[in-house]
């Protein structure tokens, strides 16, 4: 096992391909990346795509539906315009990143290997212990709709491993495997696992600096892009209108917009007393996952990539299942009124309702209890529409142009003939 300053720089022209998986820091990853181009294009890395992650190339590549094209699986064009640009960095350094690449099949991981150029191609795996990873996906999984309780989920996961649920989660998260898949590809000289430090968040960034030979501090975080878990309250409240949407036969790309890009983006802005409870994980499981940590650790060592950080660490001492305190109970029972007001905010916003100076023309008009109270503006969640998400600003330029020239043609006389 290496530490992070001591990582040895690879080949200048690296191609590096961050898989993932989900939930083990990848939004603060690609956020300080997404956040720094200036600063890495001046050290000779190109960071792919044009957002945070090119979430829709590699659902493209992987086949997985995606909320950012109304829940179908978006078109190749996708991943064929992304290795392009990768392609166009010729003799840089190349930075993609998205736990996409977890969905991926042997099918898409050698199209990968293909298409990037074997020769220069460096996976590299961020961990994070079994046991976090339950809760996070469960609420990950909320967010996308499931209806499903939490220990009902956990029983699919550890005991239906035929369900589709369960299939979806070890794919990703049966990390020897994960590993070994890729490592067979592209070679155990070719993949490097990070495995994330509890005491010392920075790492995982150093990390990836050393690997690049980025000078210290290039990639700064952006602690409002942690994304962080809902409590447990959040997550039944999620969860409960879920089962209410299902139940009036709604769709997917509606809840999409309303929920992820809405409610739920709104939720983790809010911040949440310090007595709310987070979401418990009852005994058996942690105890099963326990089991799992143990096998993933004993594959990891015996694959021979190279491990960056300590992999004990991805088996941590079990906390002992605790019911709540009564100033638990207390906080969840007053977070309920705030927390049913932050979604039906977000779902206004999402909805486009709010959009423009209209929404603010009466804002110093008296409200029935009187003048509101001047204080900061809440954070604002996405209000664009969803058809407009997917679509990129250049291309949204060009249609804006095309329709100004078009109606600006439309009123102009045509000269008369004869």
């Amino acid at each position: 096992m290496t530490s992070a300053g001591s990582v040895p720089p690879l080949p200048p022209a690296t191609r590096l391909v961050h898989i993932g998986p989900h939930k083990t820091g990848t939004t603060a990853i690609q956020s300080a990346f997404h956040g720094n181009r200036p600063a890495l294009a001046e050290q000779g890395v190109h960071y792919a795509g044009s957002q945070r992650q090119p979430m829709q190339a590699v659902h493209a590549l992987t086949g997985r539906p995606s909320p950012y094209a109304d829940g179908g699986v978006p078109p190749m064009r996708r991943w064929s315009g992304l290795v392009g640009e990768i392609r166009r960095a010729g003799g840089n350094a190349v930075v993609v990143s998205s736990e996409g690449f977890a969905d991926a099949d042997d099918d898409a991981i050698r199209r990968v290997v293909a298409d990037l150029d074997a020769d220069r191609l460096h996976v590299v795996v961020t961990l994070r212990p079994l046991i976090e990873l339950l809760p996070s996906q469960w609420q990950q999984h909320l967010q996308s709709g499931m209806t499903t309780a939490y220990e009902d989920w956990l029983r699919a996961v550890f005991d239906k491993p035929d369900e589709r649920v369960s299939r979806s989660f070890w794919q990703r998260h049966h990390h020897d495997e994960l590993i070994a898949r890729w490592a067979s590809a592209v070679g155990t000289q070719n993949v490097t696992v990070i495995v994330g430090d509890p005491a010392d968040r920075g790492a995982l960034l150093r990390s990836f600096e050393g690997m690049l030979g980025l000078r210290p501090g290039t990639l700064a975080s952006e602690p409002d892009l942690t994304n962080r878990s809902l409590t447990e309250a959040e997550a039944e409240a999620v969860r409960a209108f879920n089962v209410a949407f299902r139940a009036e036969g709604l769709g997917t790309p509606l809840h999409a917009k309303v929920m992820r890009f809405g409610a739920a983006e709104l939720l983790k802005r809010r911040e949440p007393s310090r007595d709310e409870p987070r979401i418990r994980t009852p005994e058996w499981a942690v105890t099963r996952a326990s089991e799992v940590a143990a096998e993933i650790i004993a594959g990891i060592t015996s694959s021979g990539v190279r491990v960056l950080g300590n992999l004990a660490d991805l088996r941590p001492e079990p906390v002992a299942y605790q019911e709540p305190s009564q100033a638990q109970r207390r906080a969840a029972e007053a977070a309920w009124p705030r927390i049913g007001a932050t979604m039906a905010l977000g779902i206004v916003l999402a909805s486009g309702l709010a959009r423009g100076a209209g929404a603010r023309e009466t804002i110093d008009a008296a409200w029935p209890d009187g003048p509101p109270e001047r204080g900061s503006q809440p954070p604002r969640a996405r209000v664009e529409p969803l058809e407009l998400a997917r679509v990129s600003t250049p291309l949204l330029g060009l249609v804006l142009v095309r329709r100004m020239v078009g109606a600006a043609t439309s009123i102009i006389p045509r000269p008369r003939r004869g």
